[in-house]
């Protein structure tokens, strides 16, 4: 486990403590209000008579228990993490965490007790800065942070453009039954995914929007829009992987966490690029029926970049370190297995939507 730095004065961390609770009811509610959305277009799903009404159900079914698995790692992991926070503080300030539980009156005081502690632990606990420590503390759990990290990205614009628009032919990872530019699906409350991908790993932001692109069917509307211009595209993608690269020089210096706060702003781009307040902002946009290549050029530049990184890092680990040693890496604390099992997780939920899109290709031409 790492190490558990405190700070003495809690009026410091009065603002983290804050953004630690907003963290943990905003992911709550983010993930109550898109469940709720498939959840209602799941229901109507399901009461299609049609076969391909039957297919998207047990589709998003799968994508859902892939959401469930993905949070209840997540939530094991990130409590482990908490646990051992907390254990750590409580030994440092040498406090008693319940006392007197045989009396109701006493406990009744020491639940409220308690709960001050918790608050003192949360003001005094630098939790943001050891947690990102902790996940790039050598090369071998930089690997897999790395990882993660690098598919938030393709993530980022994977959500953004299928929550929008449909029938971009081509991408890594295409929606279902896309067939024309001009078709439109419209997901509801799209930036709610993204919020969740960023307060949590991505898989579960991930899993959910499978499902959501499963049960919301797309209609042409034949209707033209504004997009941004490849190049506008694909410099917040260019900057991402560049800041990314230089993320392991800068730990333990004053600028981490701002490199940390930078890569987090970068991954909203691709959802403000294609904002209603950014294309009327006057910046360069191009034609729907030049969107394809746009699109295509920024997934190939972040599955470019992502490929680059991946070697770089996995030369420098293996420098360090033999391959197996790599891969138990994920083991070694709990913060380090919350990603490094969300990446797999990832891999997996890409696979098993690319399978099916296989399926659905191969019936659409029989």
């Amino acid at each position: 486990m790492a190490s558990i730095n405190t700070n003495t004065d809690p009026i410091h961390n009065v603002g983290g403590a804050i953004m630690f609770v907003g963290y943990v009811i905003a992911a709550l509610f983010l993930s109550m209000l898109v469940v709720h959305d498939i959840y209602k277009a799941h229901t109507s799903t399901t009461l299609s008579s049609s076969n391909r009404g039957k297919n998207v159900s047990s589709q998003s079914q799968l994508f859902i228990a892939l959401a469930l698995l993905s949070f209840s790692i997540l939530s094991y992991h990130m409590l482990s993490y908490l646990i051992y926070s907390y254990q750590g503080w409580v030994t440092s300030k040498g406090v008693d965490v319940l006392p007197g539980l045989h009396d109701p009156y006493v406990f009744t005081r020491s639940t409220l007790h308690f709960t001050q502690q918790i608050w003192q632990w949360l003001t005094e606990s630098t939790l943001f800065q050891n947690f990102a420590e902790t996940i790039c503390n050598d090369s071998a759990t930089f690997w897999w942070t790395q990882q993660a990290l690098l598919v938030t990205m393709v993530s980022a614009l994977f959500i953004s453009i299928e929550g929008k628009q449909s029938g971009l032919k081509h991408l890594p990872l295409p929606s279902a039954n896309s067939d024309s530019i001009g078709t439109r699906r419209q997901v509801p409350h799209l930036w709610a995914y993204l919020a969740i991908g960023q307060i949590l790993p991505i898989s579960f932001a991930q899993n959910l929007f499978f499902a959501a692109i499963l049960v919301f069917p797309i209609s042409d509307d034949g209707s033209a829009t504004q997009v941004p211009s490849p190049l506008t595209q694909c410099l917040p993608v260019a900057a991402y992987y560049l800041l990314l690269s230089k993320a392991p020089s800068s730990i333990g210096k004053p600028s981490f966490i701002s490199v940390i706060v930078l890569l987090r702003l970068l991954l909203l781009s691709p959802f403000i690029l294609r904002s209603p307040t950014f294309q009327a902002s006057g910046f360069t946009t191009m034609s729907l029926q030049n969107a394809q290549s746009g699109y295509s050029t920024s997934y190939v530049l972040a599955l470019f970049c992502s490929g680059v990184l991946f070697v770089q890092q996995t030369i420098w680990a293996l420098r360090e370190n033999k391959f197996s040693e790599i891969l138990a890496a994920v083991n070694t604390d709990s913060a380090v297995s919350a990603l490094g099992y969300d990446f797999i997780i990832y891999v997996v939920s890409c696979l098993a939507w690319l399978s099916l899109e296989r399926e659905e290709t191969k019936r659409n031409v029989a």
